[in-house]
């Protein structure tokens, strides 16, 4: 199994696909919830034209599940480790739902690490209701498990249009740690960047949003593409919260698009 000792948390991740002469490789983050198996209708098809490394965060898949608190800031470094270990200079960075802000907080505090940044479902800050539900589902989950919060979480993550990619995700899913996945929500609760974060942004950027997305819809993502100077925002018409598994073809055409510019 592959995996990456940081020195502050052992990390899983896959490497595949094929160099593409000076393009760097695609680094792949998942969304809450899921981990880099999220990936696997995407990898095959981002693979066949580049290299292709996808990382479980710390408290999620195959990666360690330490006990105490952190911020997304952590994340990063834990990526920027990463790179470091394989010898990767430079990504083109895909996030889905939390990746996508994780690469948001990777390309502000290593920005050598990111040529291209592609956010898959975003939004703008975590304050108020969601904040406030990500805290309750966290605190839950470590009473009853994933089982207790799996049809709220899916149905909302899920719409009926996806039904069979829900039930095929749930395994998924249900296979989380539940404290790993309640510090991994509590991360996401406390991310609360402020525009002038989003506007130190300083590469070239693409946000996309799913039409069916009812968790951060498509208005979210318009307002951070309004702070981040030069970004770019698209839609999915055919996908919800997580365009990885509900749309891979056309997000990895509308991701190749946008980092051979």
């Amino acid at each position: 199994m592959p995996s990456i000792d940081t020195g502050r948390v052992a990390l899983f991740y896959q490497d595949t696909g094929v160099g593409s002469g000076d393009a760097p490789p695609i680094l792949l983050l998942h969304e809450l919830g899921g981990s880099s198996e999220s990936w696997a209708k995407t990898i095959p098809l981002l693979g066949a034209r580049r290299r292709v490394v996808a990382v479980d965060f710390r408290c999620a898949g195959r990666s360690e599940k330490p006990v105490e608190p952190f911020a997304l800031e952590a994340l990063a470094d834990d990526l920027a480790a990463v790179a470091g270990a394989l010898g990767i200079g430079r990504f083109d960075v895909v996030g889905a739902a939390l990746g996508s802000l994780v690469g948001a907080v990777l390309a502000v505090r290593h920005p050598r690490l990111v040529r291209r940044l592609a956010m898959f479902a975003v939004a703008p800050a975590m304050a108020g209701p969601t904040r406030i539900y990500l805290a309750e589902r966290a605190a839950l989950v470590r009473t009853v498990g994933m089982r207790g919060v799996a049809e709220a979480s899916l149905n909302n993550a899920f719409p009926e249009s996806h039904a069979a990619m829900r039930a095929e995700y749930r395994s998924i899913y249900l296979a989380n740690d539940p404290n790993a996945y309640a510090e991994l929500s509590l991360a996401l609760a406390r991310f609360e960047p402020t525009p002038a974060d989003w506007g130190r942004i300083a590469v070239p950027t693409l946000v996309a949003s799913g039409a069916q997305d009812f968790i951060w819809p498509p208005a979210l993502g318009q307002q951070v593409a309004a702070l981040i100077p030069g970004a770019r925002c698209e839609i999915l018409a055919e996908a919800g919260h997580f365009p990885h598994l509900q749309a891979p073809e056309a997000l990895s055409l509308m991701a190749i698009g946008f980092f051979n510019g």
